[in-house]
């Protein structure tokens, strides 16, 4: 099947604050939307920590290589590293969170990418890898699927009005741009017409970015097979250039070693008082069986 995944549009990154927007909008939401606003605010959390591409996690157009994530693709682990998934009861316990990408657009299968609690402390703490995924399966769970299907349901599966329903990309771009522009460009240097619903893979590369995150770590966080993920590195960010001027000045002079001039008096290189290795007769002991092209007395044929 040819890999129908379109590239990704080069949309503005996503920094932390639409995040906790959108954590707040969710707490605040009416009852009968609030399941929806919850389970949106989760998902796109774990898609900013994970640099998720929009159909991992949302009904796109298309038929695509790339498959949305189901509660069997989310593992947990506790402090002793035991797999604790199959405990619902236990989840909170849980302070690790593996997530395996079964099938890419770059044709990689079972790419498994793990996750740490964050540790986030401010306000309600909400920007945790851990602790998103831990609501979204507990929501699940509470849904009383039957434990078959439950392995197999995909994490934008939501119920609204006793009604069950997967999350269109459409919606999560709605809520996206709805709390870019109630946070607003002054604050944002961006306008909700600019980001979309992969500007969390963008967010993503540029957090661990511009937190000094090796280039190859990003790689491999982000699932980029090679430095195409640059692309979503924002030069016009302001926090890109952080600290820089400073360190510029970190040597107040340096000594700058002189070119190397060869001269002709110098002669050849190859040559040594005008004899060369391969021409000369004199040579003789160890350095004949150089010249002579033979090998020494112990040698990898042996």
């Amino acid at each position: 099947m040819k890999n129908a995944d379109p590239g990704e549009k080069q949309q503005k990154a996503l920094p932390v604050c639409v995040y906790r927007k959108l954590h707040k909008f969710a707490s605040t939401s009416t009852q009968k939307n609030s399941d929806v606003d919850i389970a949106i605010a989760d998902i796109l959390t774990l898609a900013f920590f994970f640099c998720m591409r929009s159909c991992e996690y949302s009904d796109v157009q298309g038929e695509r290589r790339t498959k949305i994530l189901c509660v069997r693709n989310i593992r947990f682990f506790n402090t002793k590293n035991q797999d604790i998934s199959d405990k619902i009861n236990n989840l909170d316990e849980a302070v690790t969170i593996s997530i395996t990408f079964e099938f890419q657009k770059r044709d990689i299968r079972n790419d498994t990418i793990s996750h740490q609690r964050s540790g986030d402390r401010l306000g309600s703490g909400c920007m945790c890898p851990v602790q998103a995924a831990i609501a979204i399966v507990k929501r699940l769970y509470s849904y009383n699927i039957p434990c078959e299907k439950l392995r197999d349901t995909p994490i934008n599966m939501v119920r609204s009005a006793n009604q069950y329903f997967t999350i269109p990309a459409s919606m999560f771009l709605q809520r996206i741009r709805f709390t870019v522009d109630s946070l607003g460009v002054e604050k944002l240097g961006f306008t909700s017409a600019e980001v979309g619903t992969h500007s969390n893979r963008s967010g993503g590369a540029m957090g661990m970015f511009l937190a000094g995150t090796p280039i190859y770590t990003i790689m491999l966080m982000g699932r980029w097979s090679s430095d195409a993920f640059m692309r979503y590195i924002r030069k016009q960010v302001l926090q890109l250039s952080h600290g820089i001027s400073s360190r510029m000045l970190t040597y107040e002079e340096f000594y700058t070693v002189p070119d190397f001039i060869h001269s002709d008096a110098d002669g050849n290189i190859n040559h040594r008082g005008g004899i060369t290795l391969a021409s000369t007769q004199n040579l003789d002991g160890s350095h004949a069986n150089v010249r002579r092209g033979l090998h020494p007395a112990f040698h990898l044929t042996h």
